[in-house]
């Protein structure tokens, strides 16, 4: 039996919109999003970036590199200091 064109391309269309709004939701509501490596370096100079480091105290000690600019936030105490965080930027943790 054939499918009807307007229904195949009705169905295509609420799928394309579902996919849609998954996204456009997940940004709306500040949902995580994972970025690569890349996208970061692309967006340091960015003025409403806002690079934390959330490693361990031993991982970051331990460390011999430190991002430049980024702020050092004990994961520890997220709950102390996460509504402090502006809203309007764009957080990357690591």
């Amino acid at each position: 039996m054939k499918k009807p064109k307007g229904l195949v391309r009705t169905l295509l269309i609420c799928f394309v919109c579902i996919l849609l709004s998954v996204f456009y939701s997940a940004q709306a509501f500040g949902q995580v999003i994972r970025i690569t490596i890349n996208q970061v370096l692309e967006s340091l100079d960015h003025p409403q970036l806002l690079l934390l480091d959330v490693r361990t105290s031993e991982n970051w000690q331990a460390s011999k590199i430190k991002i430049k600019g980024a702020v050092r936030k004990n994961p520890a105490n997220f709950d102390s200091w996460a509504n402090d965080l502006p809203k309007n930027n764009f957080l990357v943790l690591y």
